[in-house]
């Protein structure tokens, strides 16, 4: 089969490669489509390291299930599904706890063991989600929907909040649609100007798109005493995004982190202490909610796809996803 395979720093190859055989408990997926996330091209720029390399990437994922392993159930075959990034073993403290996801043990797709950015891929049965109503393309994004939700989640904003979104891409556009949803009093996105991506966040629910420095000057005119935004969402995939996050929430609001660039970030950290700001890391997320509100058109997905390539044009794939024009870029393995 064809896969995408990164060897190192911006050293991308498709090569063919064996088919692989899901063992036990596990499938084999025709992936149908993949997304292309912010992860991903760190890795390409290698300001982050996955787990392994070489290594297939992509945890976005549509596809068929067109195999299983021993113990499960052949029915599954002909369904479509998307699967969650983390294989956790269920047996540790952190998975007993309700923390799969930072299980010290699990097996983490497109960063630990091979990924979706190939015709095939295998993943364990007990992490499948079924969408077989919804097209591909969506069940690529229901990923990076989770992703936003645990955030939100972890520390969900009051309500009548007012909210910043640092950053419109594709975290960014997703979070402005989910936190539409929850009534806030100004809901403004933050990017760099002349941001052609800005006609996107108004159609989605923005209540504008503002530079930076134009955010400043909105927190003194519009917000309690001039202090700041109850909540900012940093998704700006930059190592400056968190010190402006701070610079822009107000005493005792809330920051969510979102971006995984893989750079050290210098930080105001005595502003972050004197301000008793509430910092919030959060990465994978709850996959049922997510594929809700993209089944329900309570979040709109497609709009975010810009571009899609052959899994055989990857490499251009990869080098289109750092355009300020693409939001979200699909590989279209099958």
């Amino acid at each position: 089969m064809k896969a995408l395979i990164l060897h190192g720093k911006e050293d991308l190859r498709v090569e063919e490669v064996e088919e692989p055989v899901p063992p036990g408990g596990w499938v084999k997926l025709k992936v149908e489509e993949v997304g292309i996330c912010g992860t991903d091209k760190a890795f390409y720029k290698g300001t982050y390291r996955p787990l392994k390399l070489p290594i297939i990437p992509g945890h976005e994922i549509g596809g068929v299930v067109v195999d299983v392993g021993k113990g499960v159930d052949k029915d599954l075959i002909g369904r479509r599904v998307t699967t969650e990034i983390n294989i956790s073993c269920g047996k540790c403290w952190f998975c007993k706890h309700g923390m799969p996801t930072q299980c010290p043990y699990r097996k983490t797709i497109g960063i630990s063991i091979d990924g979706g950015m190939a015709e095939y891929m295998i993943t364990s049965a007990d992490v499948l989600h079924f969408i077989d109503d919804l097209t591909p393309a969506k069940g690529a994004m229901v990923e990076p929907l989770a992703a936003v939700l645990e955030g939100i989640q972890q520390a969900p904003p009051p309500p009548g909040a007012n909210i910043a979104v640092l950053g419109i891409g594709t975290i960014g556009l997703l979070s402005i649609q989910v936190l539409r949803l929850l009534g806030p009093n100004i809901l403004v996105g933050v990017s760099r100007p002349g941001s052609p991506k800005a006609k996107i966040a108004e159609k989605l629910g923005v209540d504008e798109v503002l530079t930076y420095d134009e955010a400043l000057h909105l927190v003194k005119r519009k917000t309690p005493e001039g202090q700041g935004f109850d909540y900012v969402v940093e998704a700006t995939g930059s190592p400056e995004g968190v010190g402006m996050a701070l610079n822009m929430v107000r005493p005792r609001g809330v920051i969510i982190a979102k971006s995984t660039h893989g750079k050290m970030v210098s930080l105001d950290y005595t502003s972050l202490i004197v301000k008793e700001v509430q910092l919030v890391g959060s990465r994978c997320g709850p996959f049922p909610p997510a594929i809700r509100l993209i089944r329900e058109g309570l979040v709109k997905v497609d709009e975010l796809i810009t571009d899609k390539y052959p899994l055989t044009d990857g490499v251009n794939a990869f080098k289109k996803a750092f355009s300020r024009e693409s939001v979200k870029v699909h590989l279209l393995p099958s």
